[in-house]
């Protein structure tokens, strides 16, 4: 079983520059996430930023094929735990030119909730 590093802070207890929009509490842990682009797109991996009951962030070392507004499917593995959420994509930012890095925020929207993953630290 992989073993990771956790980091518990939710974003109110971190520095802001800017002031936290996000309605639900995020979970800056590291883990693994494999999406797939809907329908029948092939398996990319990425790492996990953070994740909350309504998305997550990853970051993905390839310029990632896919816009905004994209149904994904995201097998995420967090600390031993698996979860497979249906989502779609909110936010698309490349962050090294070179090596064509990406960064994605993924909205959850199938009816499970995260709160069995969130709740085992």
């Amino acid at each position: 079983m992989p073993s990771f590093q956790i980091s518990e802070q939710s974003a109110a207890s971190r520095p802001a520059k800017l002031a936290e929009r996000r309605a639900r509490t995020r979970f800056f842990w590291q883990g693994t996430a494999v999406m797939r682009i809907l329908p029948g797109g092939q398996d990319v991996l990425g790492v996990l930023l953070d994740v909350s009951e309504s998305g997550c962030g990853v970051e993905i070392g390839i310029d990632f094929p896919a816009a905004i507004g994209a149904q994904v499917e995201v097998d995420l593995n967090v600390r031993g735990s698996r979860m497979k959420r249906a989502g779609v994509i909110r936010h698309i930012q490349v962050i090294r030119r070179t090596e064509r890095e990406t960064r994605a925020g993924i909205e959850f929207i199938d009816d499970r909730s995260a709160k069995g993953l969130l709740r085992q630290r």
